[in-house]
């Protein structure tokens, strides 16, 4: 064990993230192994998912309706 010093509001934001039975050790675990992700990981994790089609689909809503809504010239190429 190690005594180290904290901000107070740290030594807060600590508190408010404590589940019950919680260290501040478990808490601070906690936060570090969440940040240490490789995003690699998540490959892959929406491939079966309706979420990308949905996504594709609302994305080429916005851009049809932002080129009818644009008379800037390179718009017009596309009406």
């Amino acid at each position: 064990m190690k005594p180290i010093t904290i901000r107070d509001e740290t030594y807060h934001s600590l508190v408010a993230l404590k589940e019950k039975d919680d260290s501040f050790s478990d808490v601070i675990d906690r936060l570090i192994s969440t940040k240490n992700h490789d995003i690699r990981d998540y490959a892959g994790a929406l491939k079966d998912s309706k979420v990308l089609d949905e996504l594709e689909d609302l994305t080429k809503k916005i851009r049809n309706r932002g080129r009818r809504e644009c008379d800037h010239p390179c718009c017009l190429v596309f009406h």
